[in-house]
């Protein structure tokens, strides 16, 4: 695990420096869409072998985009790879802003600028066909998608310069939340605080057309309810992958229905955190699992923000959905494009999905009993 987590402090890192408005050795995308050109000091610093190092003008371009940075995971990713490009690409993370629109105008300006591979988080999957047109008519340009996917073959199968990479498994990640959910209510009965055999849950999806949206909320529900244990649920809505939308979603779920939510079940960390924060303004999850006002919270994705509420009993746990792996898996692609070596190379321990040409980074679980490791890459 300490391998598969060992890049997690420099994306923390960056991730950190981008939303205060500090600077890397590569070129972020602001709010407004507008570069910002930032300090290259190592353009002509010497290595140890004598050599100099390359400088970013020198390096070939990555054109890279993430739906929007206001999705914890996407930033994470992001500077994922931009992490994994220092000396390989000279990139730019553009911020679609969840404006397919815009995200295409942003395709536009990547391969103007000479990028020699394209690589999204798409807005919307169906622009799939678009994205792979424009980078066509621009010569031939690869593309790598990533996190929402397509899955429609014929889509793929019409470009050749085409990869995606992505988390494994249709169910993305939550047969394994599931389990844990169903493996904390057998070790803790006293979840079921009305005594009425059944877990009165409400649970957050991410947003609606999203690949992994509506596997995760279904999914979840039936591996809970495949392991004996009855759900009645209370509210089903969507975050959209956000903490501030959850955070009011839950505010009016906990205003409602109080005491009897027995559980609290959400498609991604950044919305357990917005649902999270809103039963704590209530006066819930103060003491951990053993105090008074507790209701168990769990999440996807493993976020550094998580990882301390993990280990002091304020959420019970998450599912590792490795933002590095993916920023790594990319750029090896990428890099393989550029150098005219197969595109997989390099990347023999990930399993490939052929029919969507999708290298798959695997999931795990992650709870008190295993998040000091997380702890610690991050450290």
């Amino acid at each position: 695990m300490k391998k598969l987590l060992s890049m997690f402090m420099l994306v923390l890192i960056v991730v950190s420096l981008v939303a205060c408005g500090g600077s890397s050795d590569n070129q972020v995308a602001d709010d407004s869409g507008e570069e910002a050109q930032v300090s290259d000091e190592v353009a002509s610093e010497e290595l140890s072998d004598g050599e100099e190092a390359v400088s970013d003008e020198e390096l070939p371009i990555l054109g890279a985009g993430i739906y929007s940075a206001a999705d914890s995971f996407l930033a994470y990713i992001g500077n994922a790879i931009e992490n994994e490009s220092e000396g390989k690409f000279s990139v730019t993370i553009e911020d679609g802003q969840y404006d397919q629109a815009r995200q295409n105008n942003q395709v536009d300006s990547m391969l103007a600028r000479g990028a020699s591979v394209v690589t999204l988080g798409l807005v919307d999957k169906t622009a799939a066909p678009t994205i792979i047109e424009k980078c066509k008519a621009a010569g031939d340009i690869p593309v790598i998608f990533f996190n929402n996917e397509v899955t429609d073959t014929d889509v793929i199968d019409s470009y050749d310069h085409l990869y995606q990479v992505i988390s494994t498994g249709g169910d993305y990640g939550s047969v394994i939340q599931g389990e844990m959910v169903a493996d904390y209510i057998n070790s803790h009965p006293e979840t079921d605080k009305n005594g009425d055999g059944k877990i009165q849950i409400v649970l957050l999806s991410g947003e609606p057309g999203h690949s992994a949206s509506q596997p995760r909320a279904e999914f979840v529900k039936s591996t809970i309810e495949e392991q004996g244990i009855e759900l009645d649920v209370l509210e089903e809505d969507t975050g959209m992958w956000r903490s501030d939308i959850s955070k009011d979603k839950m505010d009016a779920w906990i205003s409602k229905h109080g005491d009897d939510i027995e559980f609290i079940i959400a498609g991604s960390d950044a919305m357990a955190l917005g649902a999270l924060q809103s039963i704590q303004v209530a006066g819930y999850n103060m003491d951990g699992p053993g105090g008074e006002n507790f209701i168990p919270v769990i999440g996807i994705d493993a976020l550094p923000e998580v990882i301390d509420r993990i280990e002091n009993g304020e959420m019970i746990g998450s599912v590792l959905q490795d933002a590095s792996g993916q920023g790594k898996a990319v750029v090896q692609i990428a890099q393989n494009f550029v150098e005219g070596n197969d595109p997989l190379a390099g990347l023999e321990e990930f399993s490939v999905i052929e029919e969507i040409r999708a290298v798959e980074i695997p999931y795990q679980p992650v709870t008190a009993e295993n998040a000091a490791v997380v702890k610690e890459a991050y450290e």
